[in-house]
């Protein structure tokens, strides 16, 4: 396995993990209007915000952390492994994301609901996939001096 097939993965990883967010996301809207009676308006005005907000954080804020997995991944010493495609402690963060998922899902009542669950899902799942642009972009790093 090469440093660009890491990439790759890494960019896929995100990719998935967005769209399955924003799946997640539209079936907690679906749950606000049949369990929560949300308004058609209040779901227009949680979906903007969830996208633009989404964006904006996947564009400033996660391309960062994507640039410095990218700039981890052009660093490694081969032999390569899939499970290379992350650091150590990234795979201690995606757990606790995750947690975080169930704890929003379960205690929605306390933050407004599922409409500001969903959007909260559909914003983390676009700017996944706003930042994963990091891996697909075709440029080269600078060459990275191993130390010996």
């Amino acid at each position: 396995m090469d440093k660009q097939r890491l990439q790759q993965i890494a960019g896929f990883v995100w990719v998935t993990v967005g769209l399955f967010l924003i799946y997640r996301g539209s079936g907690l809207y679906s749950l606000a209007v049949m369990e929560q009676n949300t308004s058609k308006e209040a779901l227009i005005v949680s979906v903007i915000i969830g996208v633009v907000v989404g964006i904006l954080k996947g564009k400033f804020v996660l391309s960062k952390t994507a640039l410095r997995n990218r700039n981890r991944i052009s660093q490694l010493v081969p032999p390569l492994s899939i499970h290379q495609v992350f650091s150590g402690p990234f795979y201690g963060f995606i757990a606790g994301m995750m947690i975080l998922g169930f704890l929003l899902r379960e205690f929605n009542g306390y933050l407004g609901g599922y409409v500001v669950v969903a959007s909260i899902y559909c914003g983390i799942g676009m700017a996944l996939i706003a930042a994963s642009r990091v891996y697909w972009k075709n440029d080269h790093l600078p060459p990275v001096q191993e130390v010996s």
